[in-house]
Formats: C-alpha cells, structure tokens, sequence
C-alpha cells in the first residue's frame, strides 16, 4: 500500500539518486553513510539507501560466484587439457581454455554492464520521486520501512 500522505522533497529524491548512483561512484560506503544520516528523516530515503546497500551485497555475491566458477573451469579445463596433452606432446594454451576465458569474460562484462545499467534505471526512479522495487529485495525493505501488509 503506498503511502501518498508522504512528502518527498528535492533533497530526498536526490539524495536517492546517489544512493543507486554509487554502483558507478563512491561504492557502498555512499548509501550507508545516506542511510546513516537521513534514516530518522526520510521513509523514502531510507528505503532506496537500503535498497541500493543490499543490491551492492547481492550484485557483489553474484559476481563472486561467477569468478569462482570461472576460476575452477580453467583450472578443471587445464588439468584435463594437460592429461589430454601429455599423450599427444602438443603445447600452448587449448581451444578450450581459450573458450572458456572469452566466455566467462563476456559473461563478466555483460553482468558489469548490466549491474550498473540497473541501477542507474533505479537512480532516475528514484529521482523522479517513485519507489521503483529491485526484485525480491526491493519488495522486503519496502515492508520494513513503510509497514507493508
């Protein structure tokens, strides 16, 4: 249920604004210090520093993730590329090796890309005065900070 007796001022919508900006500048330290100092102030200032301090956690998690699994495909891919090559006396780095990176470095980029394209759609939300949800995320804060259900 939205609140529509909420009054939402420049300030808060632009501060909102740095909140979900900070994928791009200041990192997570930005809507922390946000969330610290205009927590009492600001419902919606305190729901889009919230929303955007745990996008920052689940985005860092999912990056982690990807890195990791990349890192053990090369290192599976190499030791079975190295068996396969002790046979065959060939040397240099394999085809599937070489897949393996452009893929996952594809996948890394887009995931960058797309993080920070995600949040600068949030960020203009969030300045024109809406309380955009993020998945899942968004719909659990937003409970929290306005009282849902």
């Amino acid at each position: 249920m939205e609140n529509s007796k909420e009054i939402i001022t420049g300030e808060d919508k632009t501060l909102s604004l740095f909140c979900h900006l900070s994928m791009v500048i200041g990192g997570i330290i930005l809507p922390i210090i946000i969330w610290a100092i205009k927590k009492e102030q600001s419902k919606f200032v305190r729901f889009h520093a919230l929303q955007s301090i745990f996008y920052h956690l689940a985005y860092s998690v999912l990056l982690a993730i990807i890195i990791v699994v990349f890192a053990l495909s090369i290192i599976f891919a190499g030791v079975g590329v190295r068996s396969i090559e002790s046979m065959h006396s060939s040397s240099g780095m394999s085809a599937a090796i070489m897949i393996i990176v452009f893929a996952f470095t594809v996948i890394i980029v887009f995931a960058l890309l797309g993080g920070i394209a995600y949040s600068i759609y949030i960020a203009v939300k969030a300045y024109q005065g809406e309380k955009t949800k993020i998945p899942i995320i968004g719909k659990i804060i937003y409970d929290k900070v306005y009282g849902g259900k």
